[in-house]
């Protein structure tokens, strides 16, 4: 079976969504082909179906790596298809960057593929559901280190205290993503992102030390698409010590969740950040598969 690949072109897009949903990828990644934000996109045709493709992007806050996904009908495994898509991205001559894709775990023959060709595993992300609403109406909870805890919405009102979260935020971010870095910015941008559109500012928890001056831990919650379901978002410390302290922030959001009829809370978390894995051992999240996120250097 002859296999052709060429460059994309838009007269495939309805073959594409096809290809999209066969593969159980975001459509999110849709709009990079639509909208021709991608870096370079090739299709595997054979005769006149598609079979195959793949595409690179750029990202702003992760400009160090060319992002890339291939994808595949599962049906024409047997012919290489991705092995060959595969072939043609690395042979690219422009790649002065590092290479990272995502896999679900159990994707077992393109997680061979990246395997035997050099790339290496650089974290692996849990993306489970804790079902609330099956939760009693009081849950354990203690604070016995009496420390202040204040909602987003109220540190958002004391410039000193935004800034000194800020500053926290992206300390701790950075520090999970090196493998990965992020773009140097200013702290009026963490500031943006801390208070995106979708975050919850009753619901998003800040605990301040013994003096209430200094961000002890802080723990988001965000909005989802669905009506019944709420995100985690990004959690950390100031020090080790106060590490304790973002199970009770997480206890304090299944209650807001529960108060606001929602039924599931859904987690994301990278075995990179050692505060997102202390918040998935401590609840009883859904088991889930692995994304598996993979670089060649």
């Amino acid at each position: 079976m002859q296999i052709l690949i060429k460059e994309y072109d838009k007269r495939d897009d309805e073959q594409l969504k096809e290809l999209f949903d066969l593969s159980f990828v975001d459509e999110g990644l849709l709009n990079i082909i639509r909208k021709s934000k991608f870096k370079f996109a090739y299709s595997a045709f054979v005769k006149d179906k598609l079979i195959g493709m793949s595409f690179g992007w750029m990202s702003s806050f992760h400009p160090y790596c060319t992002y890339f996904r291939i994808l595949s009908n599962p049906f024409y495994a047997m012919n290489d298809v991705e092995e060959k898509l595969l072939s043609k991205v690395e042979s690219l001559g422009t790649m002065d960057l590092p290479l990272q894709t995502s896999i679900w775990e159990t994707s077992i023959n393109i997680k061979s593929i990246y395997e035997r060709n050099g790339f290496k595993e650089i974290r692996k992300t849990y993306m489970p559901t804790l079902q609330v609403s099956n939760f009693k109406a009081e849950l354990p909870y203690s604070d016995e280190n009496n420390h202040m805890i204040k909602t987003l919405a109220e540190i958002s009102l004391n410039k000193e205290l935004m800034e000194k979260l800020a500053l926290l935020v992206k300390r701790n971010y950075e520090k999970t993503h090196t493998v990965n870095p992020v773009v140097s910015t200013g702290l009026d941008e963490w500031k943006k992102m801390i208070l995106a559109n979708d975050v919850l500012l009753d619901g998003s928890y800040i605990c301040l030390d013994a003096f209430g001056k200094d961000i002890a831990a802080y723990s988001f919650l965000h909005e989802s698409e669905s009506e019944d379901s709420y995100e985690l978002g990004w959690c950390g410390h100031s020090k080790k010590l106060y590490k304790s302290l973002i199970p009770q922030l997480i206890v304090r959001q299944i209650k807001y969740s529960i108060n606001e009829k929602v039924k599931v809370i859904i987690g994301e978390f990278d075995t990179t950040d050692s505060c997102a894995m202390e918040v998935l051992k401590t609840f009883p999240f859904a088991p889930c598969p692995t994304w598996i996120t993979y670089q060649k250097k």
